[in-house]
């Protein structure tokens, strides 16, 4: 089998394998789940330490670290400029929505010392603003950086399977270390965007997008491997996407689910698990 059959075929299973992940949260009457959120921040702080952190620094040593912050700078300018933040107040969970021209001062996505308003546009052009009990709207900011944040690590673990596939054994472990560990990131994925209110066909279909930055990474591999010192890239860029993974566990979903309460031992335990499932992988990744 040559090296493209070989891609070809690792990069269609850990597709179907992403697919099969990320749908499990879209099944049967799914809102937002704590403890799926609790769990998603363990498995990228276990990937972040466990994996990603690692290996960056086996391919480079200790120097590639500062591509850490460059990660969590990036996440944290994007979000302060571009996207708006995870709301700061506690409160319930309870929508109100009204169709109705925007009113005059609130613009859409802001918000005032009280409040964050968010303007839906329908299609009948009426404008409806959807908020929670806190005076928040519900937002898309989490889903879209946990998107974002996680499709550069997919991207880098393309990057590793297509190093790893000119050698048999070695592209077989590498494919197994990525295809274990996208199968709970893609679960948590859609945990997360189905908290953000995204729906299940939005949510299906950008965990299809997530997927398929490993075979984007590999072709990617492929085209400048004789070009540029495609190791020292590639650790880092697993580098800055620890610091992606950082910033969304540490800095979004952790403090919001400290803000919304629920149950200590549960939250605490569904962090743990997560921490321990990217534990248990850690030696299949260390294969490659």
């Amino acid at each position: 089998m040559t090296q493209t059959q070989s891609l070809a075929l690792y990069t269609a299973a850990i597709l179907v394998g992403a697919l099969t992940g990320g749908s499990l949260p879209l099944l049967g009457r799914v809102g937002r789940s704590d403890i799926g959120l609790s769990f998603s921040a363990g498995v990228m702080l276990g990937a972040a330490f466990f994996h990603m952190l690692p290996e960056a620094v086996e391919e480079s040593g200790a120097g590639i670290l500062p591509y850490v912050l460059v990660g969590f700078l990036l996440l944290f300018l994007l979000e302060r400029f571009v996207l708006v933040h995870v709301c700061a107040e506690p409160g319930p969970n309870a929508r109100l929505s009204q169709a109705a021209p925007l009113p005059a001062g609130v613009e859409a996505a802001g918000h005032d010392h009280h409040a964050h308003a968010h303007a839906h546009v329908g299609a009948d052009g009426a404008v409806a603003l959807e908020e929670d009990g806190t005076g928040c709207a519900v937002h898309t900011t989490l889903g879209l950086a946990a998107f974002v944040g996680m499709s550069a690590h997919t991207l880098v673990d393309g990057f590793a399977l297509g190093a790893a596939s000119g050698h048999a054994e070695l592209g077989l472990l590498v494919f197994l270390a990525i295809l274990a560990h996208k199968i709970p990131n893609s679960f948590s994925l859609s945990a997360i965007l189905r908290a953000e209110g995204y729906s299940r066909g939005r949510a299906l279909a950008m965990n299809a997008a997530f997927a398929l930055m490993v075979p984007v990474g590999a072709g990617i591999y492929l085209v400048l491997r004789q070009v540029v010192r495609v190791e020292t890239f590639t650790a880092a860029a697993l580098a800055a996407s620890a610091g992606t993974f950082l910033h969304l566990s540490l800095s979004d979903i952790l403090p919001d689910l400290h803000r919304r309460g629920g149950s200590k031992w549960v939250l605490s335990g569904a962090l743990l698990f997560g921490l321990a499932v990217m534990w248990g992988l850690r030696a299949l990744n260390h294969a490659h």
